[in-house]
């Protein structure tokens, strides 16, 4: 008896102990669930802010700090393509022989001796984060280009004017803001837009610009200002304008390859004597960048002299400057 009696006390021991042991796991699968159901959203929360933050960097890098270079890019884009001297096939589809004249500027398609021939590399709506970039490869080959900037209040923008400057390269207005709406509002406007950023660029170099571009060029169809009259405004302040007679399409579109933005511009610049070339420095726009190179490399290979915009210049403008005195005297 006292055997059995052992054996079922054994048993009743066996059993509770078996019973712990489930309540046991049942109590760790208790934890887990909990922890999982807890720190799981919290890791999965960190983990989509990381990549919100990521993103946001993304859209900076794309947009700028303020926004202002969506607005840049989009007002450009839609004044190129908008401008009647670009022609949008030959920039954005195959190699043709149809070249970007502006009405006047018609390509001299002439034994023009290799050596006569110059080419003035000119970049708008720097500086952006790309413009050191720009500035290391002109350095290292020994090349003066034109930069018609906009005004940048983020301070981080601010040394690059300086090298501008500093490195021999010539500095231009391009507005303050970009923003066409404004710039081009009315004559006030723009008067004001142009006197402030030529403030703005005295404050950081020391100097008044002497030379502009007009967002959209002088030929441009968004102004809602009379261009003759912002001529003549320039005019009379000693301001000398320069659009291009060559350009890459960067600002069109961003599916150009770097050969095919080097293409556009030579498309241009071997029928011309003198070709001022329009690119971009924009923060969405590195392909511009990685196309320098290249385009430096075929420039010189060919015997293209490269030369910074300087009073010695010929004028290339769409818009001819003497309609801004006939608008004057009207």
């Amino acid at each position: 008896m006292k055997d059995v009696h052992a054996e079922g006390q054994s048993n009743l021991i066996s059993e509770e102990q078996a019973r712990r042991k489930r309540i046991e796991r049942y109590k760790m699968c208790i934890v887990w669930f909990f922890l999982a159901a807890t720190i799981l959203p919290s890791v999965s929360s960190i983990i989509l802010l990381g990549r919100i933050h990521t993103l946001e960097q993304t859209v900076k890098t794309m947009t700028g700090t303020e926004g202002s270079d969506l607005t840049t890019l989009i007002s450009s884009g839609e004044a190129l393509m908008s401008n009647p001297n670009v022609n949008m096939d030959a920039l954005t589809g195959e190699i043709t022989n149809d070249l970007m004249m502006p009405d006047g500027l018609e390509p001299e398609n002439s034994d023009i001796p290799i050596g006569d021939k110059r080419v003035y590399l000119t970049f708008d709506d720097g500086p952006s984060i790309y413009t050191g970039q720009i500035l290391d490869i002109l350095e290292a080959n020994d090349v003066k280009a034109t930069f018609f900037v906009i005004a940048r209040e983020d301070e981080s923008y601010w040394p690059f004017y300086n090298r501008i400057v500093d490195e021999g390269h010539t500095l231009g207005m391009h507005s303050y803001t970009h923003d066409y709406k404004q710039v081009y509002a009315s004559l006030e406007n723009f008067e004001a837009d142009v006197s402030r950023l030529s403030q703005f660029l005295y404050e950081r170099t020391g100097e008044y610009p002497t030379i502009y571009r007009f967002p959209g060029g002088s030929s441009n169809s968004v102004a809602d200002v009379p261009m003759e009259e912002c001529i003549a405004y320039l005019n009379e302040q000693g301001i000398v304008y320069y659009d291009w007679n060559a350009l890459n399409g960067d600002a069109v579109s961003n599916e150009l390859s770097p050969d095919k933005l080097i293409d556009n511009i030579m498309n241009s610049v071997r029928q011309n004597r003198t070709s001022i070339v329009l690119m971009h420095d924009m923060q969405s726009r590195h392909s511009t960048v990685e196309s320098l190179q290249g385009l430096i490399d075929v420039l010189k290979e060919e015997g293209y002299e490269i030369l910074p915009i300087d009073e010695n210049t010929p004028l290339i403008q769409h818009v001819p400057y003497d309609s801004g005195f006939q608008e004057a005297t009207d």
